[in-house]
């Protein structure tokens, strides 16, 4: 009898079951498809049916992992990428509104305080026309401060009166908002929220703080008018190059001549500490002849500014990173301080005033800093203890020695 190829017939693709399966001879044979690929990684990282407990541990913690490397490197980006390109557009913002300003120099202005119970009545106060745009924009504006061409800036605050007439405030405010109130880690220039401005008050001592920023905006231009170790900038020549800083209020305008520069230690646990941000109001002529007498102990400067009390003083303070070896501790703090320029008084440094400038910074004979806290210079300097002081005197008018 003739032999049959008894091999089963592969029936057509037509005559298959709908979920793949091909019968021969009874019996059916699974044809498994391919996995998608995207579906094998998502197995393979996902807690997935049928996972072990031990594999389901194991893909939290590596998700966890991945969502925290993420958020890192997010914000690594922001801090050094996005940061100083959200800080530029900011200022490019805030400096348009004053430029685009045409009107005159003063206008009239009726503020609710200046006003009756019914909104009228009351005498209108004269602001600067160009700066009333910001104050618009947002009423915590109190001033305009500019160290031409390295600072230019507007100044906010961020205090109020509270239901029982204390005047009350918050200095952590502007650290971490910018100029129209919206959160972000660059912040602003602000001014201690302890002074008030007002069209006929101004603190004593104006407090003005601001972030040391790595993209070189707000107050790290300070930095060059102390020893830097990294920037190559002669302190002493930049200072004798920028000695006045211009702080209108919203009222009227106000130009400084510096008279010190300081680096303050705030954490007792590092030194001496000099409070200098607790004297924004000076309660006697002894108050205030200590505090500035203080302010001329620590200065790496002396410009030969007289001081006398009624004087108002400005001060500009950021922090600096500088100080230790570490190079990243933030709590060492830079001082600007500046007398407001008197009545009658020329509001610049002549030649022969810049050329008499004192450079105190205290440096050995390879140019090394050697005062960089107080104390340190005394330890340096003066081994046995503090030498006494090596400024003149008179430059305090009546110091009560």
């Amino acid at each position: 009898m003739p032999e049959f190829d008894k091999r089963p017939v592969k029936k057509p693709v037509s005559q298959r079951s709908p979920a793949g399966q091909v019968r021969s001879d009874g019996n059916i044979r699974i044809l498994r498809r391919k996995e998608n690929i995207a579906v094998s990684i998502f197995r393979g990282l996902l807690p997935w049916k049928g996972d072990a407990p031990g594999d389901i541990v194991r893909k939290l913690i590596f998700i966890g992992s991945l969502a925290l490397i993420i958020w890192a490197a997010g914000h690594i980006i922001d801090f050094y990428v996005l940061r100083e390109a959200r800080s530029a557009r900011e200022w490019r913002e805030i400096m348009e509104i004053r430029d685009s300003y045409t009107g005159e120099e003063f206008i009239g202005v009726h503020f609710p305080q200046h006003m009756g119970s019914d909104g009228t009545g009351g005498e209108p106060v004269n602001v600067i026309g160009m700066y009333y745009d910001w104050y618009n924009k947002n009423n915590d504006f109190v001033g305009y401060l500019e160290i031409y061409p390295i600072i230019q800036h507007p100044v906010y605050q961020y205090a109020y009166y509270d239901e029982n007439g204390a005047w009350v405030g918050d200095n952590e405010f502007y650290l971490k908002h910018n100029h129209d109130r919206i959160p972000t880690t660059n912040g602003t220039v602000f001014a201690d929220w302890e002074g008030r401005f007002t069209p006929t008050e101004r603190p004593h001592n104006i407090i003005i703080y601001g972030h040391n920023l790595q993209n070189k905006d707000l107050f790290q231009p300070l930095m060059n008018y102390r020893p830097n170790r990294t920037s190559g900038v002669d302190s002493f020549e930049f200072l004798k190059q920028n000695p006045v800083i211009t702080f209108d209020t919203l009222y009227e305008y106000g130009t400084y001549k510096i008279f010190a520069v300081f680096q303050s230690n705030i954490r007792p646990t590092q030194g001496e500490v000099f409070d200098y941000w607790r004297h924004v109001y000076f309660r006697s002529k002894s108050h205030f002849d200590n505090f500035v007498a203080g302010i001329l102990d620590r200065s790496m400067y002396y410009t030969n500014v007289d001081l006398q009390y009624g004087d108002e003083l400005l001060m500009l303070s950021t922090c600096d990173f500088e100080i230790f070896a570490n190079g990243a501790d933030s709590s060492v703090r830079l001082v600007i301080v500046a007398r407001r320029v008197r009545d009658n008084e020329y509001a610049a440094f002549t030649q022969a005033e810049i050329d008499a400038f004192i450079d105190n910074r205290g440096v050995n004979e390879n140019g090394q800093l050697r005062r960089r806290m107080f104390e340190e210079y005394y330890r340096v300097r003066f081994p046995s203890g503090w030498g006494g002081r090596n400024w003149d005197l008179n430059y305090i008018k009546d110091f009560e020695r």
